[in-house]
């Protein structure tokens, strides 16, 4: 991967030693899951889908929908017809042994940019989100601070998204992905390295500092 000048906020985690993104340790066939998506994609309408970007950019087909509970927070999600026209990618989740809140298949057009931006999902957080790549062309990256992932189609993985993020794909082939928003709880932290979500102190500490630089330093948005 060609290297570039780091952006301030990516500079934060240079040399920290800090994991940012890591495989987990369960691996799928990306064959099914890519055919089941494109039956998926032909049959579902632009009403049944959610799109993320107002150009278009992105967009996601619900799988299992998010639950609310009597405290209003996240609960167990509760899944939707989509997710009988992917077979493949229910027999993953099941095999996951997670709580599940929530999964979409989420679509990134050729040429697509999920400009920089962070949320609260960790191993080390409530919630951490976990991404199965069914169609990753080679050029696509996700930075999260200055460290890009780039895993290929049936690898799952997860990242430390507190960190600032840019997801950036290829300029000739769509990215299809899962996203999976799961509980972190023991059995969704034992997929993944200990590193990922260790060293709570400074990872807390770097996280603040990258956000406070991106804030600092973002261009304002034109009138």
């Amino acid at each position: 991967m060609q290297s570039r000048p780091l952006h301030p906020w990516q500079q934060v985690t240079a040399g920290s030693g800090l994991m940012l993104h890591a495989p987990l340790t369960v691996r799928t066939d990306p064959a099914p899951l890519q055919r089941e998506f494109a039956a998926l994609d032909a049959a579902t309408g632009d009403e049944g889908r959610m799109f993320m970007a107002g150009d278009g950019s992105w967009s996601s087909i619900t799988l299992i929908e998010e639950g609310l509970g009597s405290d209003n927070l996240r609960a167990t999600g509760r899944p939707t017809p989509a997710l009988d026209m992917m077979p493949s990618a229910r027999a993953l989740l099941e095999g996951l042994g997670c709580r599940i809140l929530s999964c979409y298949v989420h679509r990134q057009e050729p040429g697509g940019l999920l400009r920089w931006h962070y949320d609260g999902a960790g191993l080390h957080q409530p919630e951490a989100r976990l991404i199965v790549p069914i169609i990753a062309p080679p050029a696509a990256v996700t930075w999260i601070g200055d460290s890009p992932a780039a895993y290929p189609a049936g690898t799952p993985w997860a990242g430390d998204f507190t960190f600032p993020h840019q997801v950036e794909n290829a300029v000739d082939e769509q990215r299809i992905v899962l996203l999976v928003d799961v509980v972190s709880d023991d059995r969704a932290r034992s997929l993944a390295p200990p590193e990922l979500y260790g060293r709570l102190p400074l990872r807390s500490a770097l996280a603040e500092q990258a956000i406070n630089s991106l804030i600092a330093n973002r261009e304002p948005v034109p009138a």
